[in-house]
């Protein structure tokens, strides 16, 4: 059996002790996410509404069954806040894109996970998440009217995430000195109800995943990254998993969050990279190792687009849907096939 990536250490309950990130990949969520007590600064430390200022935070869900794949998000870089519901059809291949940009004031992101509101109201676009960790779940409720454009949606989900059997990535990477970013992420059952045009569509625990996506960091002032996630049902192993990333992370061996679950639970995966063509995005993406524990290819099947080229803030977003296959080995060399799992990858780059 070969050695663990990096160690998964115990919860040391605050994201930030003594003025300092406790960095590292943890067996459980913190008690306290508390990136504003980070001392930052040196002599002149910097004020607590700077810091603020410069934090990105965000709280993007995945609600996927063998009909959509709904990426859903609040999203707040204090120059630019968003809330997002796309909605991708995966029998037909089209594509349903709600925005709708505000103050960053309009949107609340919460300080942990244990009982805690993630909202954006406004008159005809709203999203309400509460993460309920000491119930074991997170339950989603969004509703938007039609435009000339859309139709109406709305929807109702629960995504299970019980601390007793569940194993997700939590993690505190550091990002430059004393700046980090902290995530947490885990591949859940989920049940709900997706209503477009007045149509229900049942979203079934037994063949209905979601991806909990939260995260907080002190990000350069270009923010960018190549992300890849998905899930899929195995006769052997039930409900899998992955999550891989290659961001502006240091020291990547001892610090990422790329992994597995295997119903439930989690394994540890190295360091990645992504090849693909930015001049045609449609072409296949390749995501593998040095090790040869990581080798997928991802076939996209629609490509969502967002360009902001604004006074105080650029960004280019590349979110593809498709499918994965390939395969992936555990620290104990268990060899998992995956074959056509659905999920997105992201080429981000973001300037604010």
């Amino acid at each position: 059996m070969s050695k663990p990536v990096r160690p998964i250490l115990p919860s040391p309950g605050r994201l930030v002790s003594n003025g300092r990130f406790n960095l590292g990949t943890f067996k459980e969520e913190f008690t306290e996410i508390n990136p504003l007590d980070v001392e930052i600064g040196g002599l002149f430390p910097y004020p607590r509404a700077f810091k603020n200022f410069r934090l990105k935070e965000w709280q993007h869900f995945a609600l996927v069954n063998e009909e959509y794949y709904i990426s859903l998000a609040l999203f707040n870089a204090k120059t630019l806040a968003l809330a997002q519901v796309c909605l991708y059809d995966r029998k037909s291949g089209s594509i349903h894109f709600y925005e709708k940009k505000t103050l960053p004031g309009n949107i609340h992101l919460p300080q942990a996970l244990w009982n805690g509101h993630a909202s954006m109201n406004q008159k005809g676009f709203s999203i309400n998440i509460h993460n309920e960790l000491a119930e074991g779940l997170h339950t989603i409720s969004f509703k938007i009217n039609a435009t000339k454009k859309l139709p109406a949606v709305e929807g109702s989900f629960t995504c299970f995430e019980d601390m007793r059997e569940s194993e997700p990535i939590v993690v505190c990477l550091p990002l430059k000195e004393n700046r980090a970013m902290y995530s947490h992420k885990y591949v859940c059952p989920i049940e709900g109800e997706l209503t477009l045009s007045g149509k229900p569509i049942v979203f079934s625990r037994k063949n209905s995943y979601g991806l909990v996506d939260i995260h907080k960091g002190y990000y350069p002032f270009v923010m960018k990254w190549h992300w890849a996630t998905a899930g899929g049902f195995d006769p052997e192993h039930g409900l899998v998993g992955l999550n891989l990333t290659d961001n502006q992370v240091k020291d990547q061996h001892a610090y990422n969050e790329n992994c597995i679950w295997l119903n439930g639970r989690l394994h540890l995966l190295p360091p990645v990279r992504f090849t693909f063509l930015k001049e045609d995005l449609y072409k296949p993406w390749r995501i593998q190792d040095q090790d040869g524990k990581v080798d997928l290819l991802f076939t996209p099947e629609v490509i969502r687009t967002v360009d902001i080229n604004a006074l105080v803030v650029k960004t280019q977003y590349r979110g593809p849907f498709g499918s994965f296959t390939g395969c992936l080995k555990t620290t104990s060399d268990e060899v998992i096939q995956v074959n056509r799992f659905f999920g997105m990858c992201e080429d981000f780059f973001l300037q604010t």
